[in-house]
């Protein structure tokens, strides 16, 4: 027999830094969980499984995820499936919570992401050794450092000025002033991010994610089995992950995006996808970095190579907009780590239930696209469709 899994509730707790959160990781965790269950109008002993997410060397709490499991006051007899893989596991949650109810094997699982860094020197310390250890770390690289390959080579290819990223920046800014949950609730100037204190060129502060506090959770269901819920389903129509070689050397082209070009075309064909620009009614995309929200547009076919900008910069990204991009703000205002890779998930998901933070809502949407992406060149790439379950086909 075949099942389909379907989004049936998600939580996400407000974000802020590390050093003004009053809760700890356990009580972040044990308010997305409970939130989640609130939203799908279920209780625990309903749960036959958790897969929650545990980034070993970056848990800078050093709190193992099989113990945070037994403190969310969910009983202690819930298998637990823990999720390693670096940068995208937040992203990956969901995608094995999904695969466990396709299978049969599991009918209701809880996935959850907690925060993985508290504080920026945690983060630093850690994420700066993340480059292969004999090829590129001798080099000094850094996060920042490869971060701005990618940037640079966007930016040379199609003659991108440094206000053009700030125009991104500004656009995510303005969107997460109206996300309850966001943890940069502020707008900002073009001058104010190009200005911004310099990391490695073209990258200012302005332009890198900030280290956020939050847990984020989902249940994932079985399609065919909610009734009793309180929620509106969102049908997980199609997902798949992709990876490119790991030690930069070994990327193809670092002005685009081919590894992700690549995973679209084949879940786009899954969802029958034919017209991505027109078929889809918002969008959530993993973007830390300035020049990657524009170079994941293009990749995801949602504009022409080089016209990620200009799309940006029309309002069509905006809300309103024909394209309603990261009207979260995304991980450009918000980034907890685990809970930021599972976040565009969770948002996308809220959107199509119709359950997404009132300011934030895309009325009527249907269908969603959320990403996910890691790795020291953002090398792994994670993809899923998301739509509204009609009660007809429930």
């Amino acid at each position: 027999m075949s099942y389909r899994a379907a989004v049936v509730g998600a939580g996400i707790t407000d974000a802020t830094s590390p050093r003004k959160q009053q809760l700890s990781a356990v009580e972040l965790c044990q308010q997305a969980t409970w939130a989640a269950l609130d939203h799908a109008g279920t209780t625990p002993d309903t749960l036959d499984g958790i897969v929650v997410g545990n980034i070993d060397g970056f848990e800078g709490t050093v709190l193992g995820a099989r113990n945070l499991t037994r403190a969310l006051g969910l009983g202690a007899d819930l298998p637990v499936t823990i999720i390693n893989t670096g940068g995208t596991t937040g992203g990956n949650l969901m995608q094995v919570a999904a695969r466990m109810v396709r299978s049969g094997s599991h009918a209701r699982v809880l996935c959850l992401g907690g925060p993985t860094f508290f504080g920026v020197r945690d983060l630093q310390s850690a994420i700066n050794t993340n480059s292969p250890m004999i090829i590129e770390q001798p080099l000094g690289m850094g996060a920042y450092h490869m971060g701005a390959f990618a940037a640079n080579a966007y930016r040379q290819r199609y003659g991108l000025t440094p206000e053009d990223l700030a125009a991104v920046v500004v656009a995510d800014h303005e969107k997460a002033s109206r996300n309850p949950h966001a943890h940069l609730r502020y707008t900002v100037t073009e001058d104010e991010v190009v200005n911004g204190r310099p990391l490695s060129s073209p990258l200012t502060q302005p332009m890198v994610c900030p280290v956020s506090a939050a847990a984020v959770a989902m249940i994932v269901a079985d399609a065919d089995d909610v009734d009793g819920l309180r929620s509106t389903p969102a049908l997980i129509r199609a997902m798949g992950m992709s990876s490119d070689p790991y030690l930069g050397g070994g990327k193809g082209d670092f002005a685009e995006m081919q590894n992700l070009a690549t995973l679209a075309r084949r879940v786009y064909a899954l969802a029958d996808v034919r017209d991505p620009a027109a078929e889809f009614d918002v969008v959530e995309i993993f973007a830390p970095y300035a020049h990657m929200q524009p170079m994941q547009l293009e990749a995801l076919q949602l504009a022409p190579p080089g016209g990620g900008v200009e799309l940006i910069r029309s309002g069509a990204t905006s809300a309103g907009g024909s394209l309603p991009t990261n009207l979260s703000g995304g991980p450009k205002c918000t980034n907890a780590g685990v809970a930021g890779e599972l976040a565009p998930y969770a948002y996308a998901a809220l959107q199509v239930m119709g359950a997404a933070p009132e300011p934030i809502q895309v009325p009527g949407a249907r269908r969603a696209l959320a990403h996910g992406t890691g790795g020291t060149f953002f090398q792994f790439e994670n993809l899923a469709i998301f739509e509204a379950l009609p009660r007809s086909d429930r």
